[in-house]
C-alpha cells in the first residue's frame, strides 16, 4: 500500500548533474500522471542506482540497450529500455500491484485522503526542507511556507515554544496552536509542558532529518475527522520509512553551524552617555543642581559612584562570542519483497547565544512494515529521544539575563579589584543581581525522555472491504532541577533575619525538584469498503472509532535556606524549610466517526464526513457533540468544453463547509474545565508544615464546546500549462467561544469560572503558485504563497461594559466587541511640545485637543493588532548539472508589535536606575533640539509620559532573507569510482537579512512574549532569547 505523495506541480525534467557522455536521463511517472519521487533507478548491467527527485527526474550512466528496473517507494518494481539517452517522460500502465490506493496521504482511522481528488484546503511541506535545517524543532520550518501559517518564536533559546495559527486565533483563550499528529499519534499542539525550564516545545524531540512530509489541513473537509481538537487546523507529520525490494542504502549526514542575533537594532548607552544623560535630566528637574553642564556631568558622576573608567558592555558579558550547532544524522533503508524498513540515529547539539545556555538531542527511531499474507499488512514506528538542556529565565523574569542590558548600569563593573564578583556596588534595586554571577552559580536543568510510537494493522476480510487498527503513545518525562545560589540574586533575597525562632537568623538560597509525566495514547479502529464500478463510479466508505487519553502528573518539592548548600542535594539538611506539591490532570474522549467518498468519470467529487466526540472535562450536561462537514469538487479540466490547450488547464472548482467542535485548553497537556482537574496540592508557602487542597476555578455544568462553523471555496488550474495556481476563500466562524467568567469577590473563593461567552470569526484568502520560467539544462524553479486573514470579535455575552481584558502587554491590549482580537487599546501620543518639551497626548480620538495630563487623556481602539493580516513566501531555485541554489524570502504585514519594556528603556527620566537607549539622549528635547521626537528628561519625573500610549507601537511589517542554500551534487563519475550513490556538500543560511518598514522598530517582531499563555502573548516582546541568524556548512553522502 503506497503511503507517498507529490505535490500537484509541473511536472518537468531535473537534470541532476554529471559530465559522463553516456549519461541517460527521464521523468518517471505513475499511471495517475503523478511524478515519481525518490525512485531508485537500477542498471541491471552494472548495478549502478540513482534516485529520482521530487518531480521524477533522474539521471544515470547507461547505454542504449540497457535495461532499467525501477523500484518505487511502494517497492512496487517496474521495467524500462534504454533506447536513447533522453528518453523523456514515462508513464507506467498500471500492473496488478498497481493498486487503487496509488496516490493518497493516511489521516485518521485508515482514511486516506486521494490527491489526485482535491476538495479541501492543504499544504504540503517536503523532505527536502526538513533535511539538515539547524533548528531544534519542526514546527520552525514551517515558517512562510504554508500560506495563512504565522509562526512566531516565544524565545530563540531551543527548545522552547512557539506560537502557529492557522487561519487566524479561533478561541479567545487556551493556545491558538494546531494539532500535531505524528505518524497517526496525537502529540498535543506543541505547547508549554514544563514546570520548572521556562518552557519547553515537546515537538523539539522530533528529529526534523527523519521527516518524509508535513501535510498541513486547514478547513472543515479534513479537520472534521478530528473532531474537538482539530478545529485550530491539524499538522500531519509523516517519518521517513523503507522501501520493498531495495538492498540496504546507508546515509551519513553532519551539519555545523554558527548562529548570531538575526535583528536587534537597539543600542543602549555607554558609560559617558549614561553620565552625559543623568546629569541632563537632573540639570531639567532642579536648575540650581550646578551651574553649567559640565559641573553637572561632574556631579552626577560623583553621586552614582563611577570611577571614569568603568565601561561594562552587560550585554556582551552575558553572551558567548559565538552560538555553535552540531548536528549528526546516519540511517540504514531497504527492505525485502514482503518487509521495508528504515533505522536511524540523530545527535543535536546547540550551545546558544546565551552563556550557559545548552541543548542536546540525541534520538533513535525505527519504522518496520511487513506483509505477511496478501491482505494483511503489519506496521510499527517507534521513536525516541534524549534531551538535556540548560536553560535561562525568560519572558518578564528579573533574573533573566537578556534584561541586564538596560537594568544595569554601565558604569558598574562586573568584578571587583579582588577579582570576586561586584554584588554590592550594582545600583539601587540590583543589589546582588550580578547576571554573569547568577549564570555560573545558578541554573535550571531538564532531562526530558520522548517515547512517540504506533502499530498498525491492516486486514482485507472480504473482497473490498478492510478494518485498520492503529494504537499509539506518547510518553515523555521531564526530571528538572533548579538552584539558586545562596550568595547572588533570588537566591540571595531567600535570607531570613533574626527572628525568636531563628535567633541567628537563616542563609538564602533555594533548590527545586521537579517531574513531570506526561502519558497520551489513542487506540483507532476502522472498517472501510471501495468498489469501482465499470471504471466510472469509484465509491468509498469508512466507519470507525477512537478512544483518547490524556494523563499529565507534576510533582516537585523545594527547600530553601540551604543550611549545607549544594548544587544537588539540599533535602537532607533544611527539612524545615521544604515545600512540596503536585497537579494532576486527566481526561479522556470517545469518538465515532464516518466518512464517504464518490467519485463519477473522475470529474464529479462528493465527500462527506461526521464525529460524534464525548469528552471528560466539559460540564455533565454537554459532554457530547456532534461534528460534520460536506464537500464537493468538480474537475472542469476533463469536460469537453475546457480546451485541454486553452490558456486554462487542470481546472477543478471545489467547495465544502462544516462544523467542528473546540476546548480551548483541553487540547494542551492539561484540562482546566472540571473540579478535579482543577485541584491542587500544596503547602500554603516555604516554611509551613500543613499542606492544603485547594480549587482554583468554579464547577460549570452547562459549560459546553466551542463550535468552529467554516466554509471553504477554492479553484486550482494551470494558466497557459506554465504557472500553477491554487486559490481559496474561507470564512470561519467560532460560536459559543469559551471565556473565563468572575465571581463577585465577597462570594468567597474560587471568585472564577469558565462560560460560553461569545462569537468570533476570521475571513481570508490564500494563493499559491509555482512555475518554471526555464526549464532545460539550467533549470529555474518559482514557488510562492499569499494570504490574507481579518479577524473580529462578534458577540460578547458578557456584563462587562467595555473592554473584558487588559492583561495582555501591561494592559496595551484587549478584547471587546467589534474588534480585533487584543486589539490594541491606549491614549493616543500627541508628541512633544515644541515650546517646553513636554509630552502631550490627544484627549481622544477626534485628535482635536491635546493635554499634557495623561489623566485626561481617553484610551481609543486604534484597529491595530499583534496578528499580522498578510503574509508571503516567495521562493527561487536555481540548478545546473551538479550546482544548485535555493533562496527562500517570507513577508509579515499589517501588525503591529510592542516592547513592553519601552518604557523601561526610555522613559524620559522617570528610571535613572535603568540604562537608556541612545535616542533617549540623542533624540531628546532640548532648546536646541525643539523637534525631537522624545520630550526632555526630567529626573525622577511623575508626568507620566513613559507610560502606555501609541507611542510605544510599533508597525511590525517585515521582509526576511530566510533561507539560502548553496549545494553541489557530484556526478555519477566521482560516484562510480569512490563507491558511493551519492555526495552532496552545501552551506546554507538561515534568517540571514531583515528589512522593517517602520525606521523606529529595533527589535525582532516575530518575537513573542512566553510570560502570558497562548496567543496573548504574540506580538509582544519581552527580551526573551532574540532569534538568531545561523550558517551551516554540511555534507551527506549514501552508501
Amino acid at each position: 500500500m503506497r503511503k507517498k505523495f507529490t505535490t500537484l506541480s509541473t511536472l518537468s525534467m531535473f537534470f541532476l548533474g554529471g559530465f559522463a557522455m553516456a549519461q541517460v536521463t527521464g521523468v518517471l511517472k505513475d499511471s495517475s500522471g503523478f511524478a515519481l519521487d525518490d525512485a531508485e533507478v537500477i542498471v541491471e548491467a552494472t548495478g549502478q542506482s540513482a534516485f529520482t527527485d521530487m518531480n521524477g527526474n533522474f539521471s544515470i550512466d547507461a547505454k542504449v540497450g540497457d535495461v532499467l528496473t525501477i523500484i518505487d517507494a511502494n517497492g512496487e518494481v517496474y521495467t524500462l529500455k534504454v533506447t536513447k539517452n533522453n528518453l523523456g517522460e514515462v508513464k507506467f500502465k498500471k500492473t496488478k500491484s498497481d493498486n487503487i490506493e496509488l496516490q493518497t496521504v493516511n489521516l485518521i482511522g485508515g482514511i486516506k485522503m486521494d490527491v489526485a481528488q482535491k476538495i479541501g484546503a492543504y499544504d504540503v511541506v517536503k523532505k527536502e526542507d526538513f533535511e539538515l535545517a539547524p533548528t531544534a524543532s519542526i514546527d520552525e520550518v514551517l515558517n512562510g511556507r504554508v500560506a495563512g501559517l504565522v509562526f512566531s518564536s516565544n524565545s530563540g533559546d531551543p527548545g522552547s515554544s512557539n506560537i502557529i495559527t492557522i487561519r487566524g486565533v479561533g478561541s479567545l483563550i487556551g493556545t491558538p496552536n494546531p494539532l500535531y499528529i505524528i505518524d497517526g499519534v496525537a502529540v498535543g499542539k506543541g505547547t508549554d509542558n514544563a514546570g520548572l525550564t521556562e518552557s519547553w516545545n515537546p515537538l523539539a524531540s522530533i528529529d526534523p532529518n527523519q521527516i518524509e512530509n508535513v501535510m498541513v489541513l486547514k478547513d472543515a473537509s479534513a479537520t472534521a475527522l478530528y473532531g474537538a481538537r482539530g478545529a485550530n487546523g491539524v499538522i500531519v507529520v509523516t517519518t521517513k520509512k523503507g522501501r520493498y525490494n531495495q538492498k540496504t542504502r546507508f546515509n551519513f549526514s553532519t551539519d555545523k553551524a554558527v548562529s548570531s542575533i538575526a535583528y536587534d537594532k537597539q543600542k543602549f548607552f555607554n558609560a559617558e552617555e549614561y553620565i552625559r544623560w543623568g546629569a541632563m535630566a537632573e540639570m531639567n528637574r532642579d536648575a540650581n543642581y550646578a551651574t553649567d553642564m559640565q559641573a553637572a556631568i561632574a556631579k552626577f558622576a560623583e553621586l552614582a559612584g563611577w570611577d571614569g573608567k568603568t565601561n561594562t558592555d552587560w550585554r556582551s558579558a552575558i553572551q558567548r562570542n559565538q552560538s555553535t550547532v552540531s548536528t549528526y544524522n546516519f540511517s540504514a533503508t531497504g527492505g525485502s519483497e514482503n518487509t521495508s524498513f528504515r533505522v536511524g540515529t540523530s545527535y543535536y547539539d546547540n550551545k546558544s547565544l546565551i552563556r550557559e545556555s545548552k541543548f542536546n538531542r540525541l534520538g533513535v527511531n525505527a519504522a518496520i512494515d511487513h506483509k505477511v499474507e496478501e491482505k494483511l499488512n503489519l506496521g510499527l514506528n517507534l521513536n525516541f529521544s534524549n534531551v538535556e538542556r540548560t536553560s535561562l529565565d525568560d519572558g518578564g523574569a528579573y533574573r533573566n539575563p537578556w534584561t541586564s542590558q538596560f537594568s544595569l548600569l554601565p558604569i558598574y563593573p562586573i568584578y571587583n579589584p579582588d577579582g570576586s564578583y561586584n554584588l554590592l556596588n550594582l545600583g539601587s534595586g540590583n543589589q546582588y543581581f550580578n547576571p554573569v554571577a547568577i549564570q555560573e552559580l545558578d541554573f535550571t536543568k531538564a532531562s526530558i525522555q520522548t517515547y512517540v510510537g504506533a502499530v498498525n494493522a491492516e486486514y482485507q476480510f472480504a473482497k473490498n472491504f478492510y478494518f485498520y487498527t492503529l494504537y499509539g503513545v506518547q510518553y515523555q518525562r521531564l526530571n528538572e532541577r533548579q538552584y539558586w545560589d545562596p550568595s547572588v540574586g533570588d537566591g540571595k533575597n531567600q535570607e531570613v533575619n533574626s527572628s525568636d525562632k531563628y535567633p541567628e537568623g537563616l542563609p538564602g538560597g533555594m533548590f527545586t525538584l521537579a517531574n513531570t509525566a506526561v502519558f497520551d495514547w489513542n487506540w483507532q479502529n476502522s472498517v472501510s469498503y471501495r468498489k469501482v464500478i465499470n471504471d466510472r463510479h469509484d465509491l468509498q466508505v469508512w466507519a470507525g472509532m477512537e478512544y483518547q487519553e490524556h494523563k499529565y502528573d507534576l510533582n516537585y518539592a523545594t527547600v530553601v535556606n540551604l543550611l549545607e548548600p549544594r548544587p544537588y542535594l539540599n533535602f537532607g539538611a533544611n527539612q524545615d524549610r521544604i515545600s512540596v506539591g503536585e497537579n494532576v490532570f486527566r481526561w479522556n474522549q470517545i469518538s465515532y466517526f464516518g466518512r464517504a467518498n464518490y467519485v463519477l468519470d473522475g470529474k464529479y467529487t462528493l465527500s462527506g464526513q461526521i464525529r460524534r466526540d464525548s469528552n471528560s472535562t466539559l460540564g455533565h450536561n454537554n459532554k457530547d457533540g456532534i461534528f460534520w462537514s460536506a464537500a464537493a469538487s468538480w474537475n472542469l479540466g476533463k469536460e469537453n468544453f475546457v480546451a485541454p490547450d486553452g490558456v486554462l488547464s487542470n481546472l477543478v472548482l471545489r467547495g465544502n463547509y462544516g462544523e467542528i467542535g473546540n476546548i480551548p485548553y483541553a487540547d494542551s497537556w492539561g484540562a482546566q474545565y472540571n473540579a478535579y482537574n482543577k485541584l491542587r496540592l500544596s503547602s500554603a508557602g516555604y516554611g509551613v508544615d500543613v499542606p492544603g487542597l485547594g480549587i482554583g476555578t468554579a464547577g460549570n455544568p452547562d459549560l459546553k464546546w466551542e463550535v468552529s462553523q467554516q466554509w471553504n471555496v477554492g479553484l486550482d488550474f494551470s494558466l497557459l500549462k506554465a504557472v500553477n495556481f491554487t486559490l481559496d476563500v474561507y470564512n470561519r466562524k467560532t460560536i459559543d467561544a469559551i471565556y473565563n467568567q468572575t465571581i463577585v469577590g465577597t462570594n468567597g473563593y474560587p471568585v472564577s469560572y469558565y462560560a460560553n461567552i461569545g462569537t468570533m470569526s476570521n475571513k481570508g484568502v490564500e494563493a499559491t503558485f509555482n512555475t518554471r520560467p526555464i526549464n532545460k539544462q539550467f533549470i529555474w524553479s518559482i514557488n510562492g504563497n499569499f494570504s490574507y486573514n481579518r479577524n473580529k470579535v462578534d458577540e460578547l455575552y458578557t456584563d462587562r461594559p467595555d473592554a473584558i481584558e487588559r492583561g495582555s502587554g501591561n494592559g496595551i491590549r484587549a478584547i471587546s466587541k467589534g474588534r480585533e482580537f487584543f486589539e490594541y487599546y491606549v491614549p493616543l501620543w500627541a508628541g512633544v511640545d515644541p515650546e517646553t518639551g513636554a509630552g502631550m497626548w490627544w484627549t481622544d480620538e477626534t485628535k482635536t485637543e491635546t493635554t499634557t495630563d495623561r489623566g485626561k487623556a481617553k484610551s481609543v481602539w486604534l484597529g491595530k493588532s499583534g496578528f499580522p493580516k498578510y503574509l508571503a513566501g516567495f521562493k527561487n531555485d536555481f540548478s545546473y548539472k551538479g550546482v544548485s541554489l535555493s533562496v527562500f524570502f517570507t513577508g509579515q504585514f499589517d501588525y503591529y508589535v510592542h516592547n513592553r519594556w519601552q518604557n523601561f528603556i526610555l522613559s524620559d527620566g522617570s528610571k535613572m536606575g535603568n540604562n537608556q537607549i541612545k535616542s533617549a539622549l540623542y533624540d531628546a528635547w532640548t532648546p536646541d533640539n525643539r523637534n525631537a521626537s522624545n520630550p526632555k528628561p526630567i529626573a525622577y519625573q511623575n508626568n507620566e509620559t513613559e507610560h502606555l500610549s501609541d507611542r510605544w507601537v510599533r508597525k511590525g511589517d517585515h521582509i526576511r532573507l530566510k533561507e539560502v542554500k548553496l549545494a553541489y551534487t557530484f556526478n555519477d563519475v566521482f560516484k562510480k569510482n569512490t563507491g558511493l550513490e551519492n555526495l552532496t556538500v552545501y552551506v546554507k543560511g538561515v534568517n540571514l537579512w531583515m528589512h522593517a518598514f517602520d525606521d523606529k522598530l529595533d527589535f525582532d517582531p516575530e518575537s513573542n512574549s512566553n510570560a502570558y499563555g497562548g496567543a496573548a502573548g504574540k506580538g509582544l516582546y519581552d527580551y526573551t532569547s532574540p532569534i538568531l541568524k545561523t550558517i551551516s556548512l554540511g555534507v551527506s553522502l549514501d552508501f
